[in-house]
């Protein structure tokens, strides 16, 4: 009896461990996605179809699974190109160097001014 139940405790291990790989790969996709890193969401997006295809044995091999990954990858490659040159527009917007403005006069026109403690008062 020991070998069937170690031989049945290892199976629901390997798929109780490929259903949190697929879990953990959808979830790090969103996580990704909504940071900004589109590259890495888009990988483990891809990684996520593909533990999901192997749940619902659809055909998974390089020829069909291949465009798909590939539009999304390059789908997250050109996210990333739209944040990196948005935020270099921006950066160029901003001045690097403020405009030299000239001094202002002092109120007291450069005349020294002489405050006694022992001033005497009028009147």
């Amino acid at each position: 009896m020991w070998p069937v139940m170690i031989f049945l405790v290892l199976v629901v291990a390997f798929y109780w461990g490929a259903f949190y790989i697929g879990a953990v790969a959808w979830l790090n996709a969103l996580g990704h996605l909504f940071r900004g890193n589109f590259i890495r969401a888009s990988l483990w997006f891809n990684a996520g179809v593909w533990m999901l295809f192997w749940w619902f044995d659809k055909p998974h091999d390089w020829d069909t699974m291949m465009p798909g990954l590939v539009f999304f990858t390059g789908l997250g490659a050109l996210g990333t190109f739209v944040r990196y040159h948005r935020k270099r527009q921006a950066m160029q917007t901003i001045p690097t160097m403020p405009t030299w403005t000239p001094p202002k006069t002092p109120a007291n026109d450069n005349q020294l001014v002489m405050f006694s403690l022992h001033a005497k008062s009028e009147g």
